[in-house]
């Protein structure tokens, strides 16, 4: 199945920016089996219990963040997974 995951960088002064790929996952039957990937795959990297932490960048996608971004100073190198979706838009990525 197709999916469109959307996810978003928050600096620390919870400035926000957006970024989406379309993945094509074999194995997924639905939504949440694509975010379940996900989570378990990034497991150690979860700060929040209600949000999945990831790094796009070892996937192989885009990230969000911002031009001044900092991992030294106070910024996290994580994103947001903000939503995934069934979709018949063309694949961009994938999902290792």
């Amino acid at each position: 199945m197709i999916f469109e995951v959307n996810y978003l960088y928050r600096d620390a002064s919870n400035y926000k920016q957006c970024e989406s790929v379309v993945v094509d996952v074999a194995d997924a039957r639905s939504v949440e089996e694509v975010e379940a990937m996900i989570l378990e795959r990034f497991a150690d990297l979860q700060v929040w219990p209600d949000v999945v932490h990831f790094r796009p960048e070892d996937l192989g996608w885009p990230t969000a963040y911002f031009e001044d971004h900092d991992e030294h100073g106070d910024d996290l190198g994580l994103h947001e997974l903000e939503a995934i979706a069934e979709t018949v838009k063309p694949v961009t990525a994938a999902l290792p």
